[in-house]
């Protein structure tokens, strides 16, 4: 035993002298490596930071626009933010570049459905709600299930249900086909320019494209329609039991920027539609209202949720720093009412006309433009347009060759036959320097001037016929005149009692919501005790009633009853007295 501990002391001994000194120098080699790694990723970013990709170095084209601020440069393939009441983009990056939507196709699945459908309506599902793929998203809608359109517009918007889109597209047009086909009629009416949908919520398919352009046109349209508005922006909405389900559907907005509880949550966000697929990456719409401005801001193929929201943010709140609305006044007139119908032509009896009639016809068109915050007015261009054929004016602002704001007026031709049913008076021939005269006969009106001096040598001539017409026929202008004063006065007779009808009626209705809100008042006032005290009185009061009721309809069936014995009586004396007179007769 002494032995083992002799050569157990060795070991201790061997281990301290000879093997810590080569732990030691091993340790400090390797804590100078590490130190040596840290510091090389450091320097070079290469083993500690994710790779930049390369959607991040696409191009920014509102960028280049001279005077415009500098966008922040994200990661999503393509982007845009635009003005949703002028159309203006303010950020747009790679905007027009085919890209594939995911579930925010269903923004135009839910357009079509409110514009083209009754909410109230019910919608019956067939198996065409099978027809997603396994695993997407759903509401697990059973063939034969029925709810109302209202709550299947939730069921796309908040739950991005696939099962609802295909039998909302079969429902409005028949097929899913057919339904594509009314998507793209319609993105073509927006003026969408790289976009084919080939179903009703999103899935991948190589021919279902779009771009952030056209996907904020169809934004835009889309918030233009209040419908779409409260379905958009609603954070939880419930769809009750249906005729093939026994439970309530809680539905949840998968919009994250809607609601406080996450970490994306903005107050300015009004409502928008998120989508994913693995095809297709992260897609996100999102509406927005700060400032006095409504923007709608679109990101597609973002690499992760996360991301889409925080790069939404990002653009759409330069949207909002960086741009102001104002409104431009052009285009006015100084001709009034009394220069059109020519009033003038009566002497000073228009000096007692209502100064209405002396307001311009015109106060000038407004032109809305959204422009950056350091940019004036007079530094626009300022573009008018004409369309041969049809009267047709678009004026168009711009910052360089950026459109910041649109105003288009449509004046179709007016034309009128050169023989009238009266002759051409000579105040027309003014007229025909400045109109042309069609091969046909027919004076082209081809300027707003145009058009006032027209109508204006309308009502004069008219006004000349008319008092010609009184002057040779005096006894039927006046039994026409008479005839249309006493019309005149039946209508304003009728006029009047429907309006003290109106008056006594709101009168009632005003007394019963003062006397109904008295009553409530003293309910307010009143003890538990009391109410129950009033209201036993009330039913003793009914009880009572009800009684009297009972017993006058009781009394009436006595006297009923007592009539009809008397009736009987008489009748069986009426009988006795003819036996009698028979029996003496025969004696």
């Amino acid at each position: 035993m002494r032995y083992w501990k002799q050569a157990l002391r060795c070991f201790l001994i061997f281990f301290f002298l000879i093997l810590m000194p080569v732990t030691a120098v091993y340790s400090e080699e390797s804590a100078e490596n590490v130190e040596e790694i840290e510091d090389t990723g450091e320097e070079t970013g290469e083993e500690t930071e994710e790779p930049i990709p390369e959607s991040y170095y696409y191009p920014i084209e509102s960028n280049n626009v001279q005077g415009w601020p500098q966008g922040p440069a994200i990661e999503a393939a393509s982007a845009a933010v635009m003005d949703l009441d002028t159309g203006t983009f303010l950020y747009s990056k790679n905007a027009t570049a085919k890209q594939y939507p995911a579930s925010i196709t269903k923004i135009m699945t839910t357009l079509l459905l409110v514009e083209n459908c009754d909410l109230n309506d019910t919608i019956t599902f067939s198996s065409i709600v099978y027809d997603v793929e396994e695993g997407s998203s759903h509401l697990g809608i059973q063939p034969g299930e029925r709810m109302t359109l209202r709550a299947a517009a939730y069921g796309i918007m908040l739950e991005s249900a696939n099962d609802i889109a295909n039998g909302v597209a079969e429902y409005i047009a028949g097929s899913v086909s057919a339904f594509a086909d009314m998507m793209n009629a319609r993105a073509a009416e927006l003026g969408c320019v790289n976009t084919h949908f080939a179903n009703p919520h999103g899935l991948y398919r190589e021919d279902h494209y779009t771009c952030a352009y056209d996907m904020a046109l169809i934004a835009q349209a889309a918030y233009k329609n209040p419908k779409f508005r409260k379905i958009t922006g609603t954070r939880y909405y419930d769809i009750q039991k249906t005729n093939l389900t026994d439970e309530v559907r809680y539905l949840r907005n998968h919009h994250n920027m809607l609601h406080s509880d996450t970490e994306y949550y903005r107050d300015w966000c009004t409502g928008g539609k998120n989508g994913y697929t693995e095809a297709c990456l992260n897609t996100l719409v999102t509406f927005g209202e700060k400032n006095g401005m409504r923007l709608v801001g679109v990101v597609l193929r973002v690499n992760g949720a996360g991301k889409a929201y925080q790069e939404t943010a990002e653009i759409m709140e330069y949207g909002f720093d960086e741009f102001v609305t104002k409104n431009v006044k052009i285009g006015d007139s100084k001709t009034s009412f009394y220069d059109i119908m020519d009033l003038r032509y009566f002497g000073t009896a228009s000096d007692f006309q209502s100064s209405v009639w002396k307001r311009r016809v015109s106060q000038g068109c407004r032109v809305a433009v959204t422009i950056p915050r350091n940019v004036s007015m007079q530094d626009l261009n300022c573009e008018v347009q004409s369309k041969e054929g049809v009267l047709r004016r678009t004026v168009s602002y711009s910052c360089g060759d950026w459109p910041v704001g649109t105003a288009r007026g449509t004046f179709y031709p007016i034309t009128g036959p050169v023989q009238m049913f009266f002759d051409r008076p000579s105040s027309w021939l003014e007229l025909n320097q400045a109109a042309r005269v069609s091969a046909h006969g027919n004076i082209q009106i081809e300027s707003v001037e145009d058009l006032i001096e027209w109508i204006s040598s309308i009502f004069t001539v008219c006004s000349q016929k008319i008092l010609e017409f009184i002057e040779n026929n005096l006894l039927v202008s006046a039994i026409v005149g008479f005839l249309a004063l006493i019309l005149i006065l039946l209508f304003l007779i009728i006029l009047i009692f429907r309006c003290k009808s109106d008056y006594r009626m709101e009168k009632r209705r005003k007394q019963e919501a003062v006397e109904r809100r008295k009553r409530e008042e003293e309910i307010d006032r009143m003890t538990a005790a009391e109410i129950e005290q009033e209201l036993r009185a009330v039913m003793e009061t009914e009880r009572q009633r009800e009684k009297q009721v009972q017993v006058r309809r009781a009394e009436a069936m006595r006297d009923a009853t007592g009539a009809d014995l008397m009736e009987k009586k008489l009748r069986e004396t009426e009988e006795l007295l003819d036996r009698l007179e028979r029996g003496r007769r025969k004696r």
